[in-house]
């Protein structure tokens, strides 16, 4: 048996209320890489090493969740 062609509509509905509860998380996610990256610029001399490499590893996990998040890696 066929589900009915009304439940596609349905899922599209409920993927887009997701997207529009994701949105306010994204630009805080973006805006808070921005002022991270922007302090990172003034104090960049005084970071250590491991600093940087949890700097870099919190921004990958921040791409790869958006990424995600817009289907470009597989669920």
């Amino acid at each position: 048996m066929s589900a009915p062609s009304g439940s596609s509509s349905a899922v599209e509905e409920k993927e887009a209320w997701w997207a529009v509860l994701w949105a306010p998380l994204f630009v805080l996610a973006v805006g808070s890489a921005a002022y991270s990256w922007q302090l990172t610029a003034r104090g960049r001399w005084r970071m250590g090493p491991m600093e940087w490499v949890f700097l870099v590893v919190a921004h990958l996990g921040l791409v790869a969740a958006l990424a995600r998040v817009f289907g470009f890696l597989p669920r």
